[in-house]
C-alpha cells in the first residue's frame, strides 16, 4: 500500500471513530437527559435499573459518586436472584418536589415509600439511593460481604435489597441483627453474627460421631478410666473389661450453638472463638457387660442415656470434639 492510501485510510478510520464516539456521547447524555428530567423519571430510572440488575443505569439517578466496590452488575444480580423487583408504580407528584411515592414488589414483599429526590445539574437524582452503611460488629470468621472480603469499621454501600453476609469458610453465614433496606434510606449501621451452614453443622456432627467411634472402645464402666477424653459412664456394677459400648448413632438431640455476645454484660466471645460451637444434649448408648455380681451368669443388654457437653473448634485444620469433664 502507498503512503498516500495509508494516510487516506487512516484518515477514514479515524473520521469513523470520532463519529462513533460523538454518537455514544450525544446518545448518553439524551439517557441522562431523560433519566433526571423530572423527579419522578428519576425514580422510575432508579427502581428498572435495580430491577433489571443495571448498576450503571441506576448510579447515573444517585446522588452523588459513592465507592462502587458493591454496587455492581455483579452484587446487584445476586440481589435479584433472591429477591427480584417487580410491579413498579411511581406517582408523579410533579416537577418540583421533594419526594416521590413508589410502589413496588421486592420478592414476596410489597414495598410503598416515598423516596426523596434533588436537583442535580439540571436534572434529578435519588437521595441515597445507594445506602451508606456502616459495619459495625462482624462475629463471624474470615468474614465476607457478597462474597469479598469486610472487616468490623468499615463503611460500604449498597443498593436496597439482600445482603449476603458471609465468611470464607464455608462452615458459616453471617446473618445481620436486623433486616436490610427495602428501598433508598439514610445511612446505617450493620452488626453480623455468624451461624452455621449445613456444611458447618454436618462437620460438627461428624467431630462429634468421630469422638463417640473413638470412646466405643472403652471396655470400662467409666469410660475415661480406659479412653483419655470419654465421659460415657455406666452406673451399674460391671466386671472390669466386660463393657461393650457401641455408639450413638441418632445425634439429633444435640444442639449446635455458635457463641454470640452475652445479652446480659455485652461482652464479646474472644477472636478465637468465634468460629467455636457448644454442643450440649442427650445420646442413647447401647452396652453391654457383665454384672459383678453374677459373672457367670448371662450378660446384660441395656441403652443408657448420656448427656454429652463439649465444644467443635471449626476453624481447626481437623476440627475434633472435646468433652467437658465429668465433675
Amino acid at each position: 500500500m502507498t503512503r498516500r492510501r495509508w494516510t487516506i485510510t487512516i484518515g477514514v478510520g479515524a473520521l469513523v471513530l470520532a463519529v462513533v464516539l460523538v454518537s455514544a456521547l450525544l446518545v448518553g447524555l439524551s439517557r441522562e437527559d431523560e433519566r433526571a428530567r423530572t423527579p419522578a423519571g428519576a425514580v422510575r430510572t432508579y427502581l428498572t435499573a435495580l430491577a433489571d440488575a443495571d448498576a450503571s443505569a441506576a448510579l447515573a439517578v444517585v446522588e452523588s459518586r459513592p465507592d462502587a466496590r458493591f454496587l455492581s452488575d455483579g452484587v446487584l444480580r445476586q440481589q435479584r436472584a433472591e429477591a427480584p423487583i417487580s410491579d413498579i408504580e411511581v406517582d408523579d407528584p410533579g416537577e418540583f418536589a421533594q419526594t416521590v411515592q413508589a410502589r413496588y414488589r421486592l420478592g414476596a414483599r410489597e414495598v410503598g415509600m416515598p423516596i426523596r429526590v434533588t436537583r442535580a445539574g439540571d436534572g434529578w437524582a435519588v437521595v441515597d439511593g445507594a445506602v451508606k452503611v456502616r459495619i459495625e460488629s462482624l462475629l463471624v470468621p474470615s468474614p465476607t460481604l457478597f462474597g469479598a472480603q469486610v472487616k468490623a469499621g468499615e463503611t460500604v454501600f449498597l443498593f436496597p435489597g439482600p445482603q449476603r453476609w458471609g465468611s470464607r469458610d464455608t462452615d458459616f453465614v453471617g446473618r445481620p441483627a436486623d433486616g436490610p433496606p427495602t428501598g433508598p434510606r439514610a445511612p446505617m449501621t450493620v452488626q453480623v453474627v455468624a451461624e452455621l451452614s449445613p456444611t458447618g453443622a454436618s462437620a460438627v456432627s461428624d467431630a462429634v460421631s468421630a469422638q463417640l467411634t473413638r470412646c466405643a472402645a472403652s471396655t470400662r464402666a467409666d469410660a475415661g478410666a480406659d479412653v483419655p477424653g470419654c465421659t460415657q459412664r455406666l452406673f451399674r456394677s460391671a466386671v472390669d473389661g466386660s463393657v461393650r459400648w457401641t455408639a450413638p448413632r441418632d445425634l439429633s438431640g444435640l444442639r449446635y450453638l455458635l457463641r454470640r455476645p452475652d445479652a446480659r454484660t455485652g461482652s464479646m466471645p474472644d477472636e478465637k472463638d468465634l468460629g467455636t460451637v457448644d454442643v450440649a444434649g442427650a445420646v442413647e448408648w447401647r452396652v453391654a457387660y457383665t454384672p459383678d455380681y453374677d459373672r457367670d451368669g448371662p450378660r446384660v443388654e441395656t441403652t443408657d442415656i448420656q448427656y454429652l457437653v463439649g465444644e467443635v473448634d471449626l476453624t481447626a485444620d481437623t476440627p475434633s470434639f472435646t468433652a467437658e469433664p465429668v465433675s
